[in-house]
């Protein structure tokens, strides 16, 4: 039976299944009592009786509880209801890296490394508490919205200084892709072995693939055990050598030569992102102690080659061949075993039931000892009722959208308390939880999205918002929901808003032989802007009305795609002008250089155009609905403002320049967490000029800068 619906220790709601693992499923849950979500990890009915999987869970609540650091899964404790056992952790939206492994196909080494130092610096920590954790892989590595890591499933995680051998019951603990040489040999495991796991885990990260794989497990083992690690760059182009050689020193095969600890591999990554080029890994061979090898007769100590304990390997083999040929007998005997309980079962109840109805009918006048009703569901409330043949009772429902339905909320008679059956006097009253009706979603078109948005919320539902490019209604009015309108919903049921938004880019008009007067206006309902009008010398002493003058030229041309609210420059000209086809006379002489204004997002920009050098330039940017500003970069996409309207000094070249928008998040109720500084960002091995800083201006503006040389 799902316990979706159930409330686990009268404070947890399991909401729905979000994930699902070897021995335990995963539920999204509501705590009651805060309202803030959490994880429930529940154990598989199949192994809620076996001791040696309910020890390995309970292994992972202490593990994980003992350690507090932002990137370990924090575990609130463990409880027991009725035959389910079950684990509060912290609730992580995200994904795990084995999803993103499959959806990109590989990680770029920008993206892996910073995650791998999180999950390094999580493992740290486990190493100082004495704690392996024995199971690293991809799929116990979720990654939040936020893109920090966060280590979780320390089911098989063992106290370090225990001298812990993996080799239990024919086979060893961890996943067989991801585990060092010692585990596959059965050998005692220590942090080296997580540094191993977290090797073959960058592997992946950054190639898509494991280092090792085969028909078998065994196979894969002894891969491990014998097989020299390939190298990353054979299957990916562009990954660092340095990055190379840190793999290939966390994976050596005898732990001796890998890192001392996790927080030196640590180092050294975080060392790979400033300087992607420097010398990284270096396994120093003295480090492993070697016995003095005889010497032969010319005086060379011979190679002997370790071999690797095959025989261990064959048992696992074996053993795994021997419970299949079994497997047939062993459930032939299960089966007969369960009929037998069952029999003994029914035959019990029966007595028992018996037992109960006469003892009901000598005693209809007996005391009755009132319990805690408040989070069961009613069924078994009544059924506890009718087999201590109480009556006394009243049930009243009530709308509540809070609570799965049919499950008590409010008890009149506290727990304890003694009543007599049949009473005329006393009455316990349950207050049983009703579902809420269904109420047909209203048409909400052509309505200010934010005003419904907060009405939507007010009467229970979750909305999300979603912008739609649509020049022909005004901006921000609803243009339909998700679900339809008329689609009947429930309150807490998500409703997606889609409204309208204007699109960053339009054409520039045809004002060509427009008359400047004109010109101006088209300019304007167009939502561009007019940065100059040039002429000539001889046609600027006419002093003629902006009647007597003719566009000759734009720039940019019309029909060029620019953005909202971009600089427009115009070239006019009189009526001779135009009668000569369009040619000012004489043809005005610019003087400066351009400035280009890019958006990367949606947003509009200003302040581009021709510009003198050395001379004061101010740009702005403002975000779309739903969009927020970022940042400004220059041609090589270096951050060089976070401000939006930014001053510069007009250098003597072009200057391109871009504004980054990014959409604004919706905001996600999460437990909140204790900060920790993430990795600081490190810069491009080669920077690019950095803008020469001017005499600060007054008031909050940025200072000028100079983009350049």
């Amino acid at each position: 039976m799902s316990p979706e619906g159930m409330i686990l220790g009268g404070r947890y709601r399991i909401i729905k299944l979000i994930g699902s693992g070897g021995m335990a499923d995963v539920y999204l849950a509501s705590d009651l009592s805060s309202g803030m979500n959490v994880a429930i990890k529940i154990l598989k009915q199949e192994f809620a009786t076996n001791v040696e999987f309910i020890k390995r869970f309970d292994t992972e609540a202490k593990a994980a509880s003992s350690l507090s650091h932002a990137n370990i899964v924090h575990v609130f404790g463990v409880g027991q209801e009725g035959n389910i056992r079950y684990m509060v952790q912290e609730y992580v939206e995200g994904i795990t890296v084995k999803d993103m492994i499959l959806q990109n196909g590989h990680l770029d080494w920008k993206v892996a490394v910073p995650i791998v130092i999180q999950v390094g610096m999580a493992l740290d920590t486990a190493h100082q508490n004495g704690i392996v954790h024995r199971d690293i892989k991809p799929h116990n590595i979720l990654i939040t919205r936020d893109r920090i890591a966060k280590v979780t499933d320390f089911g098989i995680a063992h106290a370090s200084t225990n001298h812990t051998i993996t080799l239990t019951s024919g086979g060893a603990l961890g996943s067989v892709h991801y585990f060092s040489p010692e585990q596959a040999r059965g050998g005692i495991v220590s942090p080296s072995s997580d540094i191993y796991s977290l090797g073959v885990t960058l592997f992946e990260m950054v190639t898509g693939r494991v280092p090792f794989d085969g028909e078998n497990s065994v196979a894969i083992a002894v891969k491990h055990l014998q097989e020299p690690v390939p190298y990353a760059t054979n299957f990916v182009p562009g990954i660092p050598q340095g990055l190379d050689a840190i793999i290939q020193k966390a994976m050596q095969k005898d732990p001796k030569l890998r890192y001392k600890s996790i927080r030196e591999m640590v180092t050294e990554l975080d060392a790979l992102m400033v300087d992607p080029n420097g010398s990284y890994g270096i396994v120093d061979a003295n480090s492993a102690e070697t016995p003095k090898e005889p010497l032969d007769a010319t005086g060379v100590s011979p190679v002997i080659r370790q071999e690797p304990n095959y025989g261990k390997l064959k048992d696992i083999e074996r053993s795994i061949k021997t419970r299949r040929r079994s497997r047939w007998k062993d459930n032939l005997i299960v089966a007969v075993v369960v009929v037998l309980i069952i029999g003994i079962l029914i035959g019990l109840t029966y007595l028992v039931t018996d037992t109960l109805k006469k003892s009901v009918k000598q005693e209809t006048q007996s005391v009755f000892v009132v319990q805690d009703y408040v989070g069961k569901k009613i069924s078994e409330v009544q059924q506890a009722f009718t087999e201590h043949g109480f009556t006394t009772y009243k049930i009243e429902y009530e709308v509540r959208s809070d609570y799965a339905e049919d499950v008590v909320i409010k008890q009149n008679i506290q727990p304890g308390m003694e009543m007599k059956n049949n009473s005329s006097v006393n009455v316990l009253v349950l207050t049983v939880s009703k579902a809420p009706k269904d109420v047909a979603l209203e048409d909400y078109s052509g309505q200010e999205y934010w005003k419904v948005c907060e009405k939507l919320k007010v009467d229970g539902y979750v909305v999300r918002t979603r912008p739609e490019i649509n020049n022909d209604v005004e901006e921000g009015l609803i243009l339909r929901t998700d679900p339809p309108a008329g689609t009947p919903v429930k309150p807490n049921s998500e409703i997606t808003i889609i409204f309208s938004a204007k699109s960053s880019e339009i054409e520039v008009p045809d004002i060509i032989k427009m008359d400047l007067e004109t010109a101006r206006k088209t300019i304007d309902e167009a939502e561009l802007v007019l940065s100059s009008v040039e002429m000539s010398p001889e046609l600027q002493a006419q002093n003629l009305s902006e009647k007597d003058l003719f566009v000759m030229l734009t720039d940019p041309a019309p029909g060029t795609k620019v953005q909202r609210k971009s600089a427009i420059r115009i070239y006019v000209g009189n009526a001779e002008d135009v009668a000569r086809g369009g040619t000012p006379t004489p043809t005005p002489e610019v003087i400066g250089f351009n400035v280009n204004l890019v958006v990367s997002g949606q947003g509009s920009v200003g302040g581009d155009g021709v510009y003198a050098p050395n001379s004061a330039v101010t740009i702005s940017a403002v975000p779309s609905i739903g969009y927020q500003f970022v940042c400004w970069v220059d041609e090589t996409n270096t951050p060089i403002s976070y401000s939006s309207t930014y001053t510069f000094i007009m250098p003597d070249k072009e200057v391109t320049l871009t504004a980054v928008f990014e959409p604004t998040a919706t905001p996600t109720p999460v437990p909140t967490v204790t900060p920790t500084p993430a990795p600081t960002p490190t810069p491009t091995p080669t920077p690019p000029p950095t803008p020469t800083p001017v005499p600060p201006p007054p008031d909050d503006q940025e200072p000028d800068v100079i983009i350049g040389g």
